[in-house]
């Protein structure tokens, strides 16, 4: 796999947009002795996230987020092309039906019909959810890679893989393997509190289809616009320099979860404001934190903040498209931590920066 439909990129959305508005508005059986099942698990593991490298298939994908105790749905129809072409039609909810995604896991063309235009974006911000690469090494580290009982998913057998961490022993992931072609079926993530905070599943998929290639050609069609999304700069691991050409004093926090590390940064401009982002993982888990020199808190639009210490200052936190979002001011500065971590493991993160 070559693209990432990470959570940070949900991270990156989530921040565009309160930026944009300083508002808020995406097996093997049973019973395997366990050094063969941290074995197969990791081998099995490691089969399933390159799997649609070389497996070529058509299907209709479920996802849901929750929040609350309310949940978001998302139903496509995903056409992919082994190894790196990808259609995506989206037919719920209503006020997505008709968009579609064409991608070479490099540049996405997303085609708005109803707008007469065609939004040209990095593949990352579309790219679905059983499309997620990971660092295998990473995980390895962090996670215990269990085997689980076969189930049945879209008509079809499914291997089961449980990832469990071995800083805390709480279960993080649950994905279902094809047993004939390694393809990831179904996902769930879970909260910290056990419960699932997203899932994916194919409700049916056909193995091995031909498609002419013309299909995931990225044009424009006659009638619409070719507009470029505005986001968050390029990535890079030189952060460094992205710190050096700031222009505030960026603050790092002094405290990480275990297993948790710095991925990458970056940094964009929205309405005059300079934003840096910091990306730190765990292989699995993510969150990004975003310094600008604003010092001003983003206004929540479709959620409910509620107020939470974050050290000294006063912070509020909401659960956003099912991503905990925390803002606090401090040291002249506006810092947000958006990721999949308790509001309390956050407002800790955030305490150990001093600005």
């Amino acid at each position: 796999m070559r693209a990432r439909r990470s959570k940070h990129a949900r991270a990156r959305t989530l921040w565009a947009a309160a930026c944009t508005s300083l508002g808020v508005l995406a097996f093997i059986t049973a019973g395997v002795a366990p050094g063969q099942a941290s074995t197969q698990g990791d081998a099995l593991y490691a089969k399933s996230v390159a799997a649609d490298d070389r497996v070529s298939y058509s299907g209709t994908l479920t996802s849901v987020i929750y929040e609350g105790d309310q949940a978001a749905s998302t139903v496509t129809r995903i056409e992919h092309k082994a190894p790196t072409s990808w259609r995506i039609w989206y037919l719920a909810p209503a006020d997505a039906y008709g968009r579609m995604i064409v991608s070479n896991e490099s540049l996405a063309y997303q085609y708005e019909p109803s707008l007469n235009r065609v939004i040209s974006h990095d593949w990352s911000t579309s790219a679905p959810a059983v499309a997620t690469p990971v660092n295998i090494a990473q995980i390895e580290d962090n996670y215990s890679i269990e085997v689980g009982p076969a189930a049945s998913v879209a008509g079809r057998k499914a291997l089961s893989l449980s990832l469990v961490s071995k800083h805390t022993g709480a279960l993080v992931q649950r994905m279902w393997v094809d047993a004939q072609t390694d393809l990831i079926l179904r996902r769930e993530s879970y909260t910290a509190d056990g419960s699932v905070g997203a899932k994916s599943s194919f409700d049916t998929i056909r193995i091995g289809v031909e498609f002419p290639q013309a299909l995931f050609n990225l044009s424009v069609p006659s009638g619409m616009t070719l507009v470029t999304s505005p986001g968050f700069g390029k990535s890079t691991t030189d952060t460094a320099s992205l710190v050096r050409g700031l222009n505030f004093k960026f603050a790092a926090p002094k405290y990480l979860p275990d297993g948790f590390s710095l991925d990458r940064g970056s940094v964009e401009t929205h309405q005059g404001v300079n934003t840096v982002e910091f990306v730190y993982g765990d292989g699995l888990r993510t969150f990004s934190l975003f310094e600008n020199a604003s010092a001003r808190l983003p206004r929540f639009d479709t959620a409910s903040p509620k107020p939470i210490p974050v050290g000294d200052a006063n912070g509020v936190y909401a659960d956003v498209s099912g991503q905990t979002l925390v803002s606090w001011n401090a040291g002249g500065l506006n810092l947000t931590i958006v990721g999949d971590l308790s509001p309390k493991e956050i407002a800790r993160i955030g305490a150990s920066i001093h600005p």
